[in-house]
């Protein structure tokens, strides 16, 4: 085991036994307390004095006491309490003054001594007789007569201890893991310490009761404490941690002023520093969300920090203070309310801890939305009961139909506009994903496929993913910040940064998504390489019919005419025959040989029809800086052949167009690379021009758009183009001399070039 993981279990083993050492500590101080063997209800009567009996141990020292029964006092040794509800208060916060809480626990002293030795009870029965009888208690309280919400308690501090020490090993030298464990650490104390008196069966010495009631104060200031100063330093630092010491320092100077009531009153003792550390911890909050407005992945912990903090807080105050300042709903004891703080303990753990922040993004929306519901019901239940004075079961049922009225479309308002962005189901996309693998180009194929995933997902960037990094690191990356995708249909592998241009974080939802994609596309992809493989057999097999057939007449052919003019026909035939099969074939030349051909296989033409062509050296201007001189390895050699053969065509085709109905003497045609990036094609001749607005009628001028759009490009023709230039090409011993201006027929031809993907 290295050494971050040993310190990580010693860590985690640290908080274990802290936990079972408070775990003990709170059994042996709830279980060595005199025993009566009743469950007791704090809530009061005002027609009905004394103290209600719920259950009784049939087992147990108070036998003969019936559920139902109102316990009225307690005396011995010349001495008689009168019990009141109000001795069974789960916590002393809720009085007002220390006096009150002094006389409280001078009463809880009075009655634990009378309870510790044999004593007699006064209560009044279920039919209304007041009966006293004798009743000795057991020294010790048994395991099995402490509640559920004893261990429930216990449950939660210990809880909260060992996550924050979890994140604490995560991330041993970060202040917000630091401050988190803290956090934990001090709620430990203030739910072991509750746990005991908050069940103990009818009172606790008041000298323990007062020490545990401290110890459950310091632990609450020291844990909202501790969270207001995490807000300082997470996610992003906005004080030196220099400035987080003297924030120990004023919690304990203000827990001794209470301890020692020097506050004025309880409320200044407990409840208005809780207040203080809370607003000041939202104020950090406000200050935290506008600094992380550019960084997705702070926002994400953050939004899922303060909700949890806010649900939390909400959840605990409503089903506390709530149901006793307004009666909505039935009390609950506060040691369940601590659930509350677990729950949230642990949501402000995953965002201190950042694990899976690309789920907890979406679960902090819905949790939002599950606060706004309870939040609206219990509104308009309170202003229901509050101000109409309805009765209870009346205003909840209006209030629920019409949170189902209200809320239900917010909800699916708020969720829409909340999770823009939310991606198509997979169905809607599978025409575009076979579109994209059946498209013939590579680099519109790829180029289609990087706008499917712009359009899904808005990224930053959308980068090319390395070689050595494609195949062990698909998928989600940096906290959600990056989504990689595998290489899909043969073309790279891609890494997505910033999820709707970096305000998000990529989900598990995208990247499920993101490989269903690629599993389609390549399933897409493997079914167009079979079709053209099957394809590419079939045209291999009508190439090698028409060299070894047609291609064999031709040349026997050639051998039994004589004439020049026919034998010039018959080798432009089998020339254009070859270009057919290399074309089939897919055979690519080298651009050089490639003009020079062409030029060979034109000239001759021309020749045989009487008219001179003009196509100087170089034959290809700028080849030699373009994308085409980097050899035909660099690309997609079907896509070059096919280039090759609908340029050889298209040239062919003016060609015979001047020859058959232009009427010219000489063809001049220039082949030029612009900008490395596309070819312009210029034949021109010095016949009796054509009229570009008269549509065409013959099969030649549609056959070259045909081959024009192919080629990616656009084809004009220009009648009577200005003067034809001098042959650069001289005959003899001078140059031909311009044709006279207002003459012949110009054929533009601007096509791309294939070249790298940017």
């Amino acid at each position: 085991m290295s050494l971050p993981q040993t310190r990580s279990a010693r860590t985690l083993m640290a908080a274990l036994l802290l936990a079972l050492a408070g775990v003990t500590a709170a059994l042996y101080l709830a279980l060595h307390q005199p025993w009566l063997g009743m469950t007791l209800s704090p809530r009061a009567d005002p027609y009905s004095p004394g103290i209600l009996v719920t259950s009784v141990d049939l087992d147990g020292p108070s036998a003969a006491i019936n559920p139902g029964s109102r316990l009225l006092s307690i005396a011995g040794a010349g001495q008689r309490v009168e019990l009141q509800a109000r001795d069974l208060i789960e916590e002393p916060d809720f009085f007002e003054s220390y006096d009150e809480v002094e006389n409280f626990f001078r009463r809880q002293t009075r009655i634990a001594a009378l309870q510790a030795k044999p004593l007699v009870l006064s209560w009044r029965d279920p039919a209304g007789q007041i009966i006293e009888a004798p009743i000795t208690p057991r020294r010790d309280r048994p395991l099995a007569s402490l509640p559920f919400v004893f261990w429930f308690q216990l449950i939660c501090g210990g809880g909260a201890l060992l996550v924050g020490a979890w994140v604490y090993a995560l991330k041993p030298k970060s202040w917000p893991g630091r401050l988190l464990a803290l956090s934990g650490l001090m709620f430990l104390p203030n739910t072991y310490s509750a746990a005991i008196y908050s069940t103990r069966e009818l009172a606790l010495p008041g000298g323990l009761f007062e020490v545990l009631s401290a110890i459950n104060h310091l632990g609450g200031l020291g844990f909202g404490g501790a969270l207001a100063a995490l807000f300082m330093v997470y996610p992003t630092r906005l004080a030196p941690p220099q400035w987080l010491w003297p924030v120990p320092l004023i919690i304990v100077g203000w827990w001794a002023a209470d301890v020692m009531r020097l506050t004025p009153d309880v409320s200044w003792g407990v409840r208005i520093p809780l207040l203080i550390e809370i607003l000041l911890a939202v104020g950090l909050a406000v200050v935290q969300w506008r600094r992380s407005a550019m960084r997705a992945a702070d926002r994400a912990a953050l939004r899922w920090f303060i909700l949890s903090a806010m649900a939390g807080t909400f959840t605990f105050v409503v089903f506390t203070f709530g149901s006793r300042m307004f009666g909505v709903f039935p009390p609950m004891q506060q040691g369940y309310a601590f659930g509350f703080f677990l729950a949230m303990y642990l949501g402000l753990a995953l965002g201190v801890g950042r694990y899976h922040l690309f789920d907890l993004d979406r679960w902090a929306y819905r949790l939002l939305l599950w606060v706004l519901g309870l939040g609206l019901i219990v509104v308009l239940d309170m202003l229901l009961v509050l101000l109409l004075n309805w009765r209870h079961e009346t205003s909840l049922l209006l209030t629920l139909l019409l949170a189902g009225l209200l809320y239900l479309p917010m909800r699916q308002w708020l969720w829409t506009r909340m999770m823009q962005g939310e991606l198509p189901p997979i169905d809607r996309l599978l025409p575009e994903i076979i579109s994209v693998a059946f498209t013939a180009q590579t680099l519109e194929r790829e180029r289609r496929w990087l706008g499917l995933l712009d359009r899904l997902y808005q990224p930053l960037h959308n980068l090319p993913l390395p070689p050595t990094d494609s195949d062990t690191t698909i998928g989600l990356a940096q906290d959600g910040m990056e989504l990689r995708v595998a290489s899909a249909g043969g073309m790279s592998a891609r890494r997505l940064q910033g999820r709707s241009a970096g305000q998000r974080l990529f989900t598990t939802t995208d990247a499920e998504l993101a490989t269903s994609l690629v599993t389609l596309l390549n399933q897409a992809a493997a079914g167009r390489d079979a079709l053209e493989t099957r394809v590419q057999q079939e045209r291999d097999r009508i190439a090698s019919d028409l060299h070894d057939d047609i291609g064999a007449k031709l040349l026997t052919l050639r051998h039994l005419v004589h004439g020049e003019r026919e034998q010039a026909m018959l080798m432009a035939t089998i020339d254009q025959l070859r270009a057919i099969v290399r074309g089939l074939q897919h055979h690519v030349q080298p651009w050089d040989d490639f003009a020079a051909d062409l030029r060979s296989e034109i000239a001759q033409r021309l020749a045989a029809a009487g008219m001179e062509l003009d196509w100087p050296p170089p034959l290809i201007g700028g080849l030699a800086s373009a994308p085409l001189q980097r050899g035909t390895d660099a690309g997609d050699p079907a896509q070059d052949a096919a280039l090759q053969y609908h340029l050889r065509a298209l040239l062919q085709e003016a060609v015979s167009n001047a020859i058959r109905h232009a009427h010219a003497s000489r063809v001049s045609l220039r082949l030029t690379v612009q900008d490395d990036r596309q070819m312009r094609v210029e034949i021109r001749d010095d016949g009796i021009g054509i009229d570009p607005q008269r549509p065409a009628t013959g099969h030649g001028l549609t056959s070259m758009q045909i081959r024009a759009r192919a080629l990616g490009g656009r084809i004009d023709w220009h009648s009577n183009p200005g003067p034809f230039p001098a042959s650069s090409a001289p005959t003899g011993d001078e140059a031909k001399p311009a044709a006279p201006p207002g003459i012949g027929t110009l054929v533009e031809l601007v096509f791309p070039l294939r070249t790298e993907l940017l």
